[in-house]
């Protein structure tokens, strides 16, 4: 069967066009409007050093597991398993 070929009338294309643009503008005001969210949103943070020891329980935590959790600490940890494997000869 051959190929079935499509017309594309200059309306079709103007469409196209028209609904780009339209995409483009929605997207630019969304753009617009998150910045603006993000530069009022409060930053501070707390972090988890931060907490009590109470607040730590609430949430199932003691003060050792902060640095478990953390994720610095879980890719340190992950780099020096790999470095003591290869240094092992299991790599």
């Amino acid at each position: 069967m051959p190929p079935q070929q499509t017309t594309t009338t200059v309306a079709t294309e103007r469409d196209v066009a028209r609904r780009r643009l339209d995409l483009s503008i929605v997207l630019s005001v969304l753009r617009q409007y998150w910045r603006a969210f993000q530069e009022l949103r409060p930053r501070a943070r707390v972090s988890l050093h931060d907490l009590s020891d109470r607040d730590l329980v609430d949430i199932g935590l003691t003060r050792g597991e902060i640095d478990c959790i953390a994720p610095e600490r879980a890719l340190e940890r992950l780099r020096d398993n790999a470095r003591a494997l290869w240094g092992r000869g299991g790599m």
